[in-house]
Parts: C-alpha cells; sequence; structure tokens
C-alpha cells in the first residue's frame, strides 16, 4: 500500500497511474482510498474508478479534513499482476491556492502495511532516514508518522542528529492513527543535521516544514537505507 496526509485549504491532485505503457494498459486492475483521523477513526472508505489516473484529492477529502483535522489516506491499488506485478507508483502535487509560494510535488510514500519486516522481529528493525540541507531553516521541521497496521499499534522513535548530540523521542501509534512530531532546528546551539524513524516495521513518513502561519513548504518521505 501506499499513503500520505491531507489537511484541509489544500489543492492536492494525486496521480494514481503513473506506468507509461501503451493506452491498453495505462489503468489499475483496482484502487481502495481510505482515510482516518490521527486516533485511528475511519472517515472515508471507498473504491475509485481504476481507469482514473488523476484524483482530485481535496475533493474528495475537504469536508472531512475541515471536520476532523489531518487525514492519514491510504491507497490500496494494483497493476493486473500479469502486466506489472508490483505497487503502483504514485505521484502528488500539493499547492494552498491563496498563497504566494511555489507548489510542492512529491512521491507518495510506500508502506509495508503493518507487517514486521521480519518474522519472529521483536526489536526497532525498521530504519528511515532524512538528510537536512547545511543552510538555516525558517520555519518548523516536523515528522509526520502513521501506522498503517489493522490491528497492532506500533512503538516507534524519532531520533535526531546535532552536529555530534542524539535525541530521542518516543511515540506509540494505535492502528490507523497518526501524529505530528516537532524537531527543533537547534539543540544547545547545534543545528539539526538527519533525522530517523525506528520503528518494528515500516511506518507512513513524512518530513515537513510549515512556515509562519502553518504553510507547508516541505512535504517529502524518509528513505530507508538499511534494514
Amino acid at each position: 500500500m501506499s499513503a500520505t496526509f491531507h489537511e484541509a485549504g489544500y489543492a492536492h491532485l494525486v496521480e494514481l497511474v503513473h506506468q507509461k505503457d501503451r493506452a491498453a494498459r495505462r489503468r489499475l486492475h483496482s484502487v481502495r482510498l481510505a482515510a482516518y483521523d490521527a486516533q485511528g477513526g475511519g472517515r472515508l472508505d471507498v473504491a475509485l474508478d481504476p481507469a482514473q489516473e488523476i484524483l482530485d484529492l481535496a475533493a474528495l477529502l475537504e469536508a472531512p479534513a475541515r471536520r476532523h483535522g489531518r487525514l492519514l489516506v491510504i491507497f490500496d491499488a494494483r497493476y493486473d499482476p500479469q502486466i506489472f506485478p508490483y505497487r503502483p507508483h504514485h505521484y502528488a502535487y500539493l499547492h494552498r491556492p491563496d498563497s504566494p509560494a511555489p507548489p510542492l510535488y512529491y512521491a507518495v510514500n510506500a508502506t509495508l502495511g503493518g507487517v514486521p519486516d521480519r518474522i519472529g522481529a521483536v526489536a526497532l528493525n525498521n530504519f528511515e532516514s532524512y538528510l537536512f540541507l547545511d543552510r538555516e531553516v525558517v520555519g518548523q521541521h516536523a515528522v509526520a508518522v502513521g501506522n498503517l497496521s489493522r490491528f497492532a499499534a506500533a512503538d516507534a522513535e524519532v531520533v535526531t542528529y546535532y552536529d555530534g548530540s542524539r535525541h530521542v523521542e518516543s511515540v506509540r501509534l494505535p492502528p490507523k492513527a497518526h501524529a505530528e512530531v516537532a524537531l527543533p532546528p537547534a539543540r544547545d546551539g547545534q543545528r539539526l543535521r538527519r533525522v530517523e524513524v525506528k520503528a518494528l516495521f515500516r511506518l507512513t513518513s513524512y518530513v515537513v516544514l510549515r512556515r509562519a502561519g502553518g504553510e507547508l513548504a516541505l512535504f517529502d518521505h524518509l528513505f530507508t537505507y538499511f534494514k
């Protein structure tokens, strides 16, 4: 599965079909969308037209997002396995219509849906990382994390690195719950250099940067370098 987050007030378009093959194959076999509030409560569950290439996520979710705040959005999409036996890749456009800032383009985060990377695993063995540019940041960084598991709660660590020092913050997410963990730009005069998310299984995770007023200036998923 793949997952993202949606907030009210943003134009949000998702390219469901990215594979560029002849027109007869440029469609999904099936696609289903589900959206959950921060506590894991289901707010929408709908099957989409598999022939649809571009989804207007804001039009679909604006009302529940205004009512319940940021939503975790899960795509369960599949190609015909005889044609493309792998997960579809989705890409998205994100922009606040009243903002002069440029839009954001991002790849929708792939997850394992709450399946541990190793059978019988008990340690936090899935590592995802993000490096920050060596420049002063205007705004507030955070990591948005969501648990796609159907039944199991997720215990995760958000680890930040500041020019040699290391800080760990633990977060526990019930099934389908999500949270935004603030990342201080500096500690004891040391600048934020890197963040890692460690969990038993792969979570939905994005690094965000918010300008004054909360507008998104960065929305980018973390990267799995090793397990």
